[in-house]
Formats: C-alpha cells, structure tokens, sequence
C-alpha cells in the first residue's frame, strides 16, 4: 500500500534521538493527538484509508503510512521496531486490541496505550492488561463534575483500577491542615490543589483551604476510608 511522507522541511527542530510514536488510527482523536505530539515526537500515522490523512492539515509534522494498524508488515513498514511508544486509537476496539498487544508482546514497545471505543467492552482490554483510556466515559464524567461539583469524583484508574485519581472538594473541616494530616497512611498522594480557579502543585507542608479542589491519586481501600471519612459510604463518584 502506498506511504506518504511529510516533506523533511516539516521536521525541523526534531533530531534522530527524538522520541518515535506510532499512531494507529487518523480518526478525530488520532489526529488531534499526532498534532498535539509531532513538535516534540517522531510522529508515524497510520490508517486504512488514505483519505483519512486529509484532517491532519499543513500543521502535521510526520510520516502516514496506508494499511492495516493490525497488520504486522503495515507496523513494520510503519517502524514499529524503532517506536518508542504506541497508541491504537482507531473506533474500532477489535483492532485497537490487536494492534496494541501486537506492539506490546511481539514487538515489545516499552510505552503502548489502547482507547477504549465503546465501555463496554473495557474488560477485553482489562482481560489482557492493556493500559487504557476510556474517552467517551472520561467526557461524560468530566461534563457531571461540571454540572453536579460531587465532594469526590474519579477522574481515571490504573491498571486494573488498583489505583485511581480522584478529584475531592476539601470540606470546611479540612480547612486548616496539612495535607499530611488529611492524608496520613500512604495510601494517598495529592498531585494538585485547585483553588480560585488556578491550579498547582502542593509544596511540602501545604494546607488546605475549604473549597479546594484536590487531584489526588489513591488505592481502592484509600477512597472506601476518604469516603467513609467523608459520610459517604456506599456513594460512587460520578
């Protein structure tokens, strides 16, 4: 099948030592996250469709390469066996499995992320251990803490969910202490305080103000006890 590559004016300021990505799928996502990447990354596109090139405009900085993402030859040609990472972001979630278990078990690329298309089928990924990113959820989620601002909300999971990043409203309670003290067992790190709107990272000894908005990583049995300290047993976020 035929290749295009981007003229190599298009990757000035990249160097051999640049990080390699492939991209499986030149869909909405695909190619907003091949722009989104292609400054920084050696970027390679692929899709069936020739066409589907079309949406990744003069801003793209990187290769396209016709065929199937499942297809080794078409990953291959791609250069898979230089990719330091992968991602298989097509609407299809048969072909985003294979191909990232193609790039994780034969190929062994040290950083393979897969989307889920449709929930529910996360657990085929989950079945094989794929790192995940369940778009349409997250935009759902993100729209309900919007519109409900819940005291907790889970913003994603790792893994198989051991661990989750949540998002907690700090109650009146909390005002006042360190986070040190509102988090005391291990079982928690707070990534980020969100407070008048601006967000940045905790400094040693930080304390928190009623209304923050704490991004906060954490175990399953981390957020049963912040629930249960919260009085909210038996809630989900939202």
């Amino acid at each position: 099948m035929p290749e295009a590559v981007v003229p190599a004016a298009a990757a000035d300021g990249l160097d051999a030592n640049s990080m390699r990505v492939l991209i499986i799928g030149c869909g909405r996502v695909g190619a907003e996250l091949a722009l989104a990447l292609c400054n920084e990354c050696l970027v390679t596109m692929v899709d069936q469709k020739g066409a589907a090139f079309d949406q990744l405009g003069p801003d793209f900085r990187g290769r396209t390469v016709e065929g199937e993402g499942f297809d080794p030859a078409v990953l291959r040609r791609a250069g898979i066996e230089m990719a330091g990472a992968v991602a298989a972001v097509t609407s299809s979630d048969s072909v985003n499995v294979v191909a990232a278990r193609l790039a994780r078990d034969t190929f062994h690329v040290a950083r393979v992320v897969a989307r889920v298309y449709n929930p529910r089928r996360l657990s085929i990924y989950e079945t094989f251990h794929i790192d995940t990113v369940v778009s349409t959820t997250w935009g759902a989620q993100r729209i309900a803490r919007m519109l409900l601002d819940p005291p907790i909300a889970v913003v994603s999971a790792v893994g198989g969910g051991e661990v989750q990043l949540v998002e907690v409203q700090a109650p009146a309670s909390w005002s006042g202490r360190q986070l040190a003290s509102v988090f005391p067992d291990g079982r928690a790190r707070v990534a980020a305080i969100t407070r008048g709107g601006r967000a940045s990272l905790p400094a040693s000894g930080a304390r928190v103000e009623a209304g923050d908005r704490l991004l906060v990583s954490m175990t399953k049995d981390g957020l049963l006890r912040l629930k249960s300290d919260l009085g909210l047993d038996g809630q989900g976020g939202s």
